[in-house]
């Protein structure tokens, strides 16, 4: 659940005090759905996926999961009740925050992460589209102007609320519950952890460069960033989307087949992978091959491979460079200086995943494909520059 532009509800709202207190209700609830998730999503896929042929086992391992992911959101809300007790502050925003804060309790009881083990992805795809056209019927009906803002957020709820309550109702289809809290937690909560972690520094990672570059210059520059930064994001997300549904595969063939099947289809993934890319390139930063080629090593390859602490102990170096190099950089060269940080921070991401990968699949895309993407990237490294240079002289 991510904040939302609020575009009917006029310039006032969008602009101003409206679309503030709901972008802050909503990081405010993200954290706490961080919590609720633990590393439970890409723990849950990776065991599942090798278990989903025997389903007494996989039955038996989804009622465990389930189990702790309960407890886990059931921990977020009441840290998230603590908050509000004792913050005068938070406590303004409360019917907002709770508001946006009930969908935590359907993505828990949605499973998503069951239906990602059997590759349900055309199902997962027709559900949000059918969710997301009513969320939109919703708004467009009961959203009239600034008032409705607690309506709002109901209506986009809904749309997430209504597809996992969907997930819930059809889960027996996979597998048969026995929910029940006599089981060895020891043996989940360790790896569901760490890849907890994993989420928690790599939130700090990404949110790390719009922070400083607030706190050490102005809101212009953060402006300039973030437009930079949501379109770089966006097409990471789509280019990336080939990685994200292959983990289940990648994870059934390392705990049944062997290293030999798993690098061959990690090796076939990181040649798509970059095939797209190559066209893409023109529209991005240069960061982005080495972001993708990052990720790849650390979704595809190493929590996967059950290695998800060399994954943290690469996202944590990656990290620690692109706060350092920030505070070398922004003051200096504001916008410009953040971006050539998260460039050098990808970087080390992409090398460290690399080399401690490398007993599980030392593998990269094809030469001529990367060598294609690193190409266009510095085209469009030159166009821009080029741009920036037209616009600068036609100001003078």
């Amino acid at each position: 659940m991510r904040p939302g532009n609020l575009p009917l509800f006029g310039q006032d709202l969008a602009g101003v005090d409206q679309q503030g207190q709901y972008d802050f209700a909503a990081t405010i609830v993200s954290w706490a759905a961080l919590v609720a998730g633990l590393g439970i999503y890409a723990y849950a896929t990776r065991e599942g996926a090798k278990k989903r042929d025997d389903p007494e086992e996989l039955s038996r391992f989804a009622s465990e999961v389930l189990v702790i992911n309960l407890a886990s959101t059931l921990l977020a809300y009441l840290g998230l009740a603590a908050c509000l007790l004792f913050s005068s502050k938070l406590r303004e925003y409360g019917p907002l925050i709770w508001t946006l804060s009930s969908g935590i309790i359907f993505t828990t009881l949605g499973c998503e992460w069951l239906y990602a083990i059997h590759e349900e992805y055309r199902y997962l795809a027709l559900r949000n589209i059918c969710f997301q056209i009513l969320s939109l019927i919703l708004l467009l009906t009961y959203v009239k102007d600034k008032s409705d803002l607690l309506l709002y957020a109901w209506t986009t709820v809904a749309g997430s609320a209504g597809a996992n309550l969907i997930n819930f109702l059809r889960l027996r289809k996979y597998c048969t519950w026995s929910l029940t809290w006599r089981f060895s937690w020891q043996k989940h909560l360790l790896p569901i952890l760490v890849l907890f972690a994993n989420s928690l520094v790599n939130l700090l990672y990404v949110s790390a460069d719009v922070a400083q570059l607030g706190v050490m210059t102005s809101d212009y520059y953060v402006g300039l960033y973030l437009v930079a930064s949501k379109v770089t994001a966006l097409l990471k997300q789509l280019l990336g989307a080939v990685i994200v549904v292959t983990v289940p595969r990648l994870a059934c063939l390392y705990g049944q087949k062997g290293g030999e099947f798993f690098r061959k289809l990690a090796r076939q993934i990181a040649d798509l992978d970059f095939a797209p890319a190559a066209g893409a390139m023109k529209l991005l930063c240069l960061a982005l091959v080495f972001s993708l080629l990052g990720w790849f090593y650390m979704a595809a390859v190493l929590v996967p491979a059950r290695q998800e602490r060399a994954a943290l102990l690469a996202i944590s170096i990656a990290s620690v460079v692109n706060v350092s190099l920030n505070f070398l950089l922004i003051p200096a060269f504001k916008e410009a200086g953040a971006a050539l940080a998260t460039l050098l921070a990808d970087l080390v991401t992409c090398l460290a995943c690399y080399f401690l990968a490398k007993k599980s699949a030392r593998l990269l895309p094809s030469g001529k494909k990367l060598a294609s993407s690193l190409l266009d990237c510095l085209y469009a490294t030159g166009s821009c520059w080029n741009l920036s240079v037209e616009v600068d002289g036609s100001r003078n």
